[in-house]
C-alpha cells in the first residue's frame, strides 16, 4: 500500500508539472498566433491549451483584460472538449471584454460578436451570428452555392452574464446584464438583465439569485 501510494503521489507530481509547463507554452504559441491573426490583446492572458484563430485580414478581434481560456481535451475536463474556435470573417468584429473566462467554445463571427466583461462561458458552448447559408433554397440548392439572402445579425453578450455548458447562441440575440443561461439551451430570442432562462428552445425560468443571496447572508 505505501509502494502504491508512493507511485500515486510521485504520478500527481508528474501532472502537475507537465500542465504547468504546458501552461507556458501554451502562452508562447498563442501569443504569436495572436500576433499572426492581427487580434488586439493584453499579455496577461492565461491559456490552457491552444486555440484555433481564423480572422480575415479586414477583420477585426480584440480582447481586453484577464482574458482565460481552457482548450482542447486536457483541460477543464468536462466532456465534449474540443480546441477553441475564434472566427472572424471579412469585415465582421469580435470584442471580449475584461475577466472573461470561457472553455472550449466556438465563436463563429460573420457580422458581430460582443461580449462584456466578467462574463463566464461554459464548456462546448457556440455563438453563431450567422445563418451560414441561405435560406432561399434556390440559392442553396444551386451549384455552387450561392449566398444571396444570408443573413447576419450582431450577438451581444452584457457585462456578468453567466452561459451553462454546451449552449447554442444565435444570430440576433442579446444576453441581458448579469443574466444565466441554463446548461444545453438553444437561444434564438433576447434575454432581459437579470433573468435565468433554460431550455430548447430557452425559455424564461425566473429572475436571477440576489434577492435570494441577500437573503442567505443576513
Amino acid at each position: 500500500m505505501a509502494i502504491a501510494y508512493l507511485f500515486r503521489k510521485f504520478y500527481r507530481g508528474l501532472r502537475v508539472a507537465y500542465f504547468g509547463m504546458a501552461r507556458r507554452y501554451s502562452h508562447v504559441v498563442t501569443t504569436f498566433k495572436f500576433h499572426l491573426n492581427g487580434v488586439k490583446f493584453n499579455k496577461d492572458f492565461v491559456g490552457y491549451g491552444i486555440p484555433i484563430l481564423d480572422v480575415n485580414m479586414e477583420g477585426k478581434f480584440s480582447i481586453g483584460k484577464k482574458f482565460w481560456f481552457n482548450s482542447g481535451k486536457y483541460h477543464a475536463m468536462g466532456g465534449r472538449q474540443q480546441q477553441c474556435y475564434f472566427v472572424v470573417a471579412k469585415g465582421a468584429e469580435l470584442s471580449i471584454g475584461d475577466y472573461v473566462g470561457c472553455t472550449s467554445v466556438a465563436f463563429i463571427c460573420h457580422d458581430k460578436i460582443k461580449i462584456g466583461n466578467h462574463v463566464k462561458i461554459g464548456i462546448n458552448t457556440v455563438i453563431y451570428d450567422t445563418d451560414f447559408h441561405s435560406l432561399y433554397a434556390e440559392a442553396r440548392n444551386d451549384i455552387p452555392e450561392r449566398l444571396d439572402g444570408l443573413r447576419t445579425k450582431p450577438v451581444i453578450i452584457k457585462d456578468g452574464a453567466f452561459i451553462g455548458g454546451h449552449t447554442t447562441i444565435l444570430k440576433g440575440v442579446t444576453i441581458g446584464k448579469n443574466s444565466i443561461v441554463g446548461a444545453g439551451s438553444v437561444v434564438f430570442q433576447s434575454v432581459p438583465d437579470e433573468q435565468i432562462w433554460a431550455g430548447n428552445p430557452a425559455v424564461y425560468v425566473r429572475d436571477t439569485y440576489k434577492m435570494e443571496l441577500e437573503t442567505c447572508s443576513r
